[in-house]
């Protein structure tokens, strides 16, 4: 994954370009969840049958999925085969039908912003290297996808010009806008970013790849 590029691109466009670990380990298909809030996820897909999306979502599988119901509830990497919370509904049976007979669960978040990545294969249980690799490669995600929104494209602007050793004044001159104009962006930026001072605001910037 390339850490260069994944900042400036949509979660569904910086899932479909990196994706390849997911899709090679995950041989019968994958869940992906990002950032689920009350109002909704930012992104979600799926590779799993047809047949079993419908009837996961049809009998609200998600309620009693033990798997999906630890992931809410906890954050980490499990092996569908190391949760403990019993499967009353019988939903890894019925998943095994479809093909979908072992697989893994890669937990982040907190319950109101949750972020949720599964996998399934036909053959095996994912190896711990499988498991690692995953789980570094499902934190990368995440963290590119909440770098790009620490920042509008107009904060992003002056942030780039201080971090040229710009003064204010000089940064709203080359952005051909007003210094307090300036200023009103660089309060914006430190408030989305909880920074307290503008020297933090684009050291964040820096370090999230969004200016150099």
């Amino acid at each position: 994954m390339s850490d260069e590029l994944l900042p400036i691109l949509a979660a569904d466009q910086l899932f479909k370009e990196n994706a390849e670990p997911v899709l090679s380990i995950g041989t019968e298909g994958f869940f992906i969840m990002l950032n689920h809030t009350r109002r909704g996820p930012e992104f979600i897909d799926s590779t799993y049958p047809a047949a079993w999306r419908d009837e996961y979502d049809g009998n609200s599988y998600h309620l009693k999925d033990p798997a999906f119901l630890w992931a809410l509830a906890k954050n980490g990497n499990k092996r569908w085969s190391e949760v403990r919370i019993p499967d009353l509904a019988g939903v890894f049976k019925k998943a095994r039908r479809h093909g979908l007979i072992f697989g893994a669960m890669f937990s982040r978040g907190y319950p109101t912003r949750k972020s949720v990545l599964s996998v399934a294969r036909d053959d095996r249980e994912l190896t711990d290297d499988e498991l690692v690799r995953l789980a570094t490669w499902f934190d990368q995600f995440i963290d590119a996808c909440n770098a790009k929104q620490m920042f509008s494209p107009k904060e992003l602007e002056v942030l780039q010009c201080l971090a040229n050793d710009m003064t204010i004044d000089q940064a709203a001159e080359s952005i051909g806008i007003s210094s307090s104009a300036a200023k009103v962006r660089l309060k914006a930026a430190r408030d989305r970013s909880g920074r307290k001072t503008n020297s933090w605001a684009v050291a964040a910037a820096l370090r999230a790849k969004l200016i150099d």
